[in-house]
């Protein structure tokens, strides 16, 4: 355990020296908190806090209320960890479980493990995914508003995730332009809100998702050009328009651009047919139909099979979220004031 803490000890110092405008009893604080947390194998309280770490748990309270960039803390890292490496950014909400009255944040969000909206609170995470070295290191952790509360706004749940993101595009431009996300994020207003900001998205389409055929036939010579033709059926694949792009045992991708309905723009679409074992053919879904996984991307000129390795990597996120639950105590750590609720970005 030793010299894992040593070498945290070691990189919090050598990052924060790189911080600007960190005061000096935060910087100090910081370089005694972090060794503290990783060390600590009870539940994530000021208590607890104040028994391991040797100052009184006022001191605690007051140092959590202090602000600190916890974003240009952890970009130095990605920094010093990644150099000049391939990066592509994710962003993924996940669920926390809270059953008391006195968390602020506290109202009904969407739980993937359970399938259903459930009581607790929900944080946005933001991360930098090494495409050669396969590993995520954390960004940025932001708790979400209640639904109450992005209503009386006149904002939703998906245009809150859109601004966290949006807010530190200039950043992540300089790494890279592409953000990854799961299906949910297939959403025009979070689409719209990248592409304004610079960046383009790769996410994953539902199967029956409303794809047609980009027109590439003669146009008229008045009126409004023709973009659309037909709608795809992705049972019957029209081969000639949509090009194979790898076939082994396990699959066949056919890859090609395409017009989103939804999205109402060309995106660049890849058709992942899985392969049954034993006879070779298409798997289909319990009703009997072929149902191939899609995934999407706004940027229709970059390549398709970078485009699958990339959403692939957006996994990584989980992991991340996965440890901070099971050894930093994202998931059981308390805070009654709200301005001490920062203690779930350390836990990240």
């Amino acid at each position: 355990m030793l010299k894992p803490i040593s070498n945290a000890f070691e990189v919090v110092s050598t990052t924060l020296s790189k911080v600007r405008e960190v005061s000096q009893p935060v910087r100090k604080f910081i370089l005694h908190i972090i060794p503290l947390w990783l060390s600590m194998n009870c539940r994530y309280v000021f208590m607890n806090l104040q028994r391991w770490g040797g100052r009184s748990e006022k001191s605690y309270r007051s140092m959590f209320s202090n602000t600190f960039d916890w974003f240009c803390f952890n970009l130095e890292v990605v920094k010093a960890c990644f150099g000049k490496k391939k990066l592509i950014a994710v962003f993924d909400p996940t669920f926390l479980k809270k059953s008391g009255k006195k968390t602020p944040g506290v109202a009904r969000f969407y739980s993937g493990t359970a399938g259903k909206a459930l009581k607790g609170l929900e944080v946005g995470c933001l991360c930098m995914v090494g495409v050669e070295d396969h590993t995520a290191l954390h960004l940025l952790c932001k708790q979400s508003p209640t639904p109450e509360s992005l209503h009386q706004k006149g904002k939703t749940l998906v245009s809150h995730y859109a601004e966290v993101v949006v807010e530190h595009a200039a950043e992540i431009k300089v790494f890279t332009s592409y953000v990854a996300a799961d299906g949910y994020f297939m959403k025009k207003d979070f689409v719209a809100a990248l592409l304004l900001a610079g960046l383009h998205l790769i996410t994953k389409a539902r199967s029956d998702a409303n794809l047609q055929y980009v027109y590439n036939g003669k146009q008229k010579s008045r009126g409004r050009k023709r973009i659309r033709d037909g709608k795809i059926d992705v049972g019957k694949l029209d081969k000639r328009r949509i090009g194979l792009i790898q076939s082994d045992r396990e699959k066949d991708i056919y890859a090609g651009v395409v017009y989103s309905v939804l999205l109402k723009r060309k995106v660049l679409a890849a058709f992942i047919y899985y392969k049954d074992q034993k006879t070779g053919a298409y798997k289909k879904n319990k009703k009997g139909k072929v149902k191939p996984e899609i995934i999407l991307a706004t940027d229709v000129e970059m390549n398709a099979k970078t485009m699958c390795r990339y959403y692939g990597l957006r996994f990584q996120v989980e992991f991340l979220i996965r440890n901070a639950k099971s050894y930093c105590g994202l998931s059981t750590a308390r805070a009654e004031v709200k301005r001490n609720c920062t203690i779930i970005s350390t836990s990240l």
